[in-house]
């Protein structure tokens, strides 16, 4: 898998996300980590949408045990969302980043589960429509957090060492 999926992986990366990052970065002052953060937010607004229907269908026909497995599965992925929150936060500023190999695999499952949700879009209702703005956004999270930081950008006054208007 690692093989197969690095190319198209690569591709996505700097072809599609890296230039949303740097556009992002540079139109409203957004750090990398911050955006890849807004949309695990994002993400974990859609979980909990899409999770609260049967939830609230358990709770209300007195089904304790799957009320509770429904609740049980819903925390699980709000627990594994905040860590990739967290996860983000700690990668920090750096221009390298080490999420990019690091989280490879994570993106290819991302994907994967994205594409197969796509697939069994019959008649979506409103929790899976929540569901796959879920995986959307999570996937878009993944990818965002792998991108390099924009590089700082070079005055070029600031080259030469003076400032505008001095001799």
């Amino acid at each position: 898998m690692r093989k197969t999926f690095a190319p198209v992986d690569d591709l996505l990366i700097e072809r599609l996300f890296q230039p949303v990052s740097d556009l992002i970065t540079h139109r409203m002052g957004l750090r990398r980590t911050a955006v890849a953060c807004f949309f695990v937010d994002v993400a974990s607004l859609a979980w909990i949408v899409s999770r609260t229907g049967g939830l609230s269908d358990d709770v209300v026909g007195w089904n304790a045990s799957a009320a509770f497995l429904d609740l049980a599965l819903l925390l699980l992925g709000l627990v594994a969302l905040v860590s990739l929150r967290m996860l983000f936060r700690r990668a920090g500023r750096k221009l390298l980043n080490p999420l990019r190999q690091a989280m490879r695999p994570h993106r290819a499952i991302a994907l994967l589960m994205l594409v197969s949700s796509v697939v069994q879009l019959h008649a979506p209702g409103f929790a899976d429509a929540a569901d796959l703005a879920m995986l959307m956004c999570a996937a878009s999270a993944l990818y965002l957090g792998a991108c390099a930081e924009r590089p700082p950008i070079r005055r070029f006054w600031s080259s030469l060492g003076r400032a505008p208007g001095r001799a």
